[in-house]
């Protein structure tokens, strides 16, 4: 988490980008509610408070001393701080207890005690009970998640909470307090409220034999924790957002939440306070960071990939991964289960991914780097298959070849992460080229990059060699001897093209990322982006012109316009303006006519993105940047200059934007075209 120097109790509140760090001191309170009446009018205007006329049923009370512990007075601060100390975290080779833990029988250093919430912890206040219950009382709808994350789940694995696992979290809460969230009396829900917050700070127990469901149900039911709810309430609004707003599904909540913008921002809201719940907890444990992660990705889709709030939660899953030494791989050892191993491998690729993702994108150095991190990849394996256990599982290892690639032709999730975090670890060195202040041999390190492009991509399984075109275009064409990436056949083509579409745009972009990258550092020419941008471009079209036929992936399609469109379609549209302006033509490299067609079904399809999307500012800037250079190609021209035109197109790479996607789309917009100041930079700006 990111933390604070400052002691005061209002630098330890959290603007409205996202909940706050855990202060270090014994006043912990819930960041940004200032007041219980406050939290009570917010929740009432979002409709998260859900009230009824009916009788009160009856919840068993715990009765412990730890309960009761709860609305005693404040502990003291000694003990408070005792418990805070069991909860370091992750300590390197360099920190200060590595001489001890290297030396454990010299110095007669055992391990240390797991403190645990006990009668001498600081209680649960009653304001944050009574939050809690508000929040669970958005449980009554559980029928209804349930319905938008079976979409989901019928077309393909989820994105780190394991199917199965949410199925018994889902399936247990309701069968324990199904009837009690119905009724939605408030003195049962603050009594449940409690139990979740108990349950919340007692850490979660593993060992080495321990099954899959017993770890699922370890969260479940009576063991509900705040870290559960929050999944639930973020998958919701998560699968809602990628739905198409005319999706029937959403016939059912128009009455109560507008449209599927309102209600995934309500459950966005809502898991935000699950996660400052967590963080008063002090919370670090794997289904924590996969609740991060998720919420994370919901935030990206609502808010866009280019707020700070984005950029800020991903520094904080980055801390967290880093705080629990997943970063270190983990440490397997005898009780550590195999399905728990192979999920923390996957919250490190997904949230290193990320990391690199974000920072190309913004044009800002990464927070996670290989060089200090053990850089494994999960086995290509299926949310299924990780529920496996004995022979039935041996028989699934034993159908990986030996790089860990699935040969069965049951594609996954997984199969994708695999690629994309391979890619990403290519990113990481492109950005120290583009971002770094070295000036060493930069052409080398770009060649050195190129060749390990190109013995990445010849490593590959076979099913990579497949086109997006190929299996969009044609029925017959399957990836290996399964349904590819979905679960069944009806959705194989839908989700298989657009998986592929995906990946192959991620495989060239990181191409375009590594030419932008020598451009920006004077040792490449400009017009080697031009094929690979076109690539790109065509592969955002082929997924744009099928709106409708990838109804359910409405997030992806405007991920492709934003990260992968837009920064293609801005190196099209200059270089057809300097050919424009010069009449010096190359239809080879770059065909006129069709590419101004490209470019205007990609105008459209920018359009075509909503003001309640998360990506509609930059959408919308790139729509109105791209139109302007498009007017200004097929307006008529004036004659050329010949005494200068060459000169001025050949200087154009000294000052035209690389760094990053955000000043690129600043200048393409603000350029004024029609004076041709773009051509004639002042003499600072040719050397910036």
């Amino acid at each position: 988490m990111q933390r604070t120097t400052s002691n005061s109790r209002a630098s330890l509140e959290r603007t409205s980008t996202g909940p706050a760090s855990p202060p270090s001191s014994t006043d912990v309170r819930l960041p940004n509610f200032p007041t219980l009446r406050t939290v009570d009018t917010a929740l009432q205007n979002q409709g998260l408070i859900v009230q009824s006329p009916r009788p009160p049923m009856m919840i068993p009370t715990p009765s412990d001393d730890r309960v009761t512990s709860s609305r005693a007075s404040l502990a003291s601060p000694d003990s408070s701080m005792s418990f805070r100390e069991g909860k370091v975290g992750f300590l390197g080779p360099t920190s200060y207890s590595a001489i001890f833990s290297e030396n454990p029988i010299s110095l007669g250093v055992g391990e240390p005690d797991e403190v645990e919430d006990g009668p001498d912890l600081e209680p649960i206040p009653p304001e944050k009970i009574e939050q809690g219950a508000r929040i669970l009382a958005l449980l009554r709808d559980i029928p209804l998640y349930e319905k938008f994350t079976q979409r989901w789940f019928d077309l393909c694995d989820g994105i780190l909470i394991m199917q199965p696992a949410y199925r018994i979290w889902i399936d247990d809460l309701w069968a324990e307090f199904g009837r009690l969230l119905l009724e939605g009396n408030m003195d049962q829900l603050r009594n449940l409220s409690e139990l979740v917050w108990r349950n919340t700070r007692t850490p979660m127990k593993v060992h080495g034999q321990m099954t899959p469901r017993e770890w699922a149900k370890s969260a479940s039911g009576r063991n509900l924790r705040w870290e559960v709810v929050g999944v639930i309430l973020t998958l919701a609004g998560l699968i809602a957002i990628n739905l198409s707003s005319w999706d029937a599904i959403f016939d059912n909540i128009r009455d109560r939440f507008i449209d599927r913008g309102t209600f995934a921002e309500r459950m966005r809201k809502a898991s935000e306070f699950c996660l400052c719940f967590c963080y008063d907890a002090e919370v670090l444990n794997d289904l924590y960071v996969c609740f991060m992660y998720e919420d994370l990705v919901l935030v990206e889709c609502l808010k866009g990939d280019a707020h700070y709030s984005a950029w800020q939660r991903t520094g904080e899953v980055c801390d967290a991964i880093v705080a629990m030494g997943l970063h270190q791989g983990n440490k397997v050892n005898a009780e550590t289960p195999f399905f728990l191993a192979e999920l923390r491998k996957k919250i490190f690729i997904s949230a290193y991914g990320r990391d690199k993702q974000v920072a190309t994108f913004l044009g800002r150095p990464p927070r996670l780097s290989y060089r200090y991190c053990k850089m494994e990849a999960p086995l290509d394996l299926s949310d299924d298959q990780l529920w496996m256990q004995g022979p039935e599982l041996d028989v699934v290892l034993s159908q990986l070849d030996s790089n860990g690639w699935n040969t069965s032709g049951n594609l996954c999730r997984t199969t994708w992460l695999r690629v994309w975090f391979q890619h990403c670890r290519m990113r990481e060195d492109i950005l120290e080229v583009a971002l770094g202040s070295d000036e060493e041999d930069v052409s080398y390190k770009g060649e050195q990059i190129q060749l390990k492009l190109q013995r990445l991509h010849a490593s590959y399984p076979a099913f990579m060699s497949i086109t997006p075109e190929e299996v969009l275009n044609n029925s017959e064409v399957q990836l290996g001897n399964g349904f590819g990436f979905a679960r069944s056949e009806k959705n194989m083509r839908q989700l298989n093209s657009l998986f592929m579409i995906c990946i192959h745009a991620g495989i060239y972009h990181t191409d375009f990322l590594l030419q932008r990258a020598m451009i920006n550092r004077r040792n490449a020419g400009y017009k080697e982006l031009i094929p690979i941008s076109r690539k790109i471009l065509k592969l955002v079209l082929l997924a744009q012109t099928r709106r409708d036929f990838f109804r359910d992936f409405q997030g992806d399609l405007i991920y492709l316009c934003t990260v992968h469109g837009l920064p293609t379609a801005g190196v099209l549209a200059i270089e057809l303006l300097k050919q424009e302006q010069s009449r010096q033509y190359t239809p080879d490299l770059l065909p006129r006519s069709e590419t101004i067609q490209d470019l205007s079904v990609f105008i459209s399809a920018l359009a075509t993105v909503s003001p309640g999307e998360g990506n509609y500012y930059i959408c919308n800037q790139g729509r109105r940047a791209l139109k302007r250079v498009l007017d200004q190609i097929l307006s008529p021209q004036a004659p050329p200059n010949p005494a200068n035109d060459q000169t001025a197109f050949d200087e154009m790479n000294l000052y035209f934007p690389t760094a990053n996607d955000a000043d690129f789309l600043q200048w393409l917009e603000n350029v004024e075209w029609d004076k041709g100041n773009w051509m004639n930079p002042p003499p600072g700006q040719a050397q910036a």
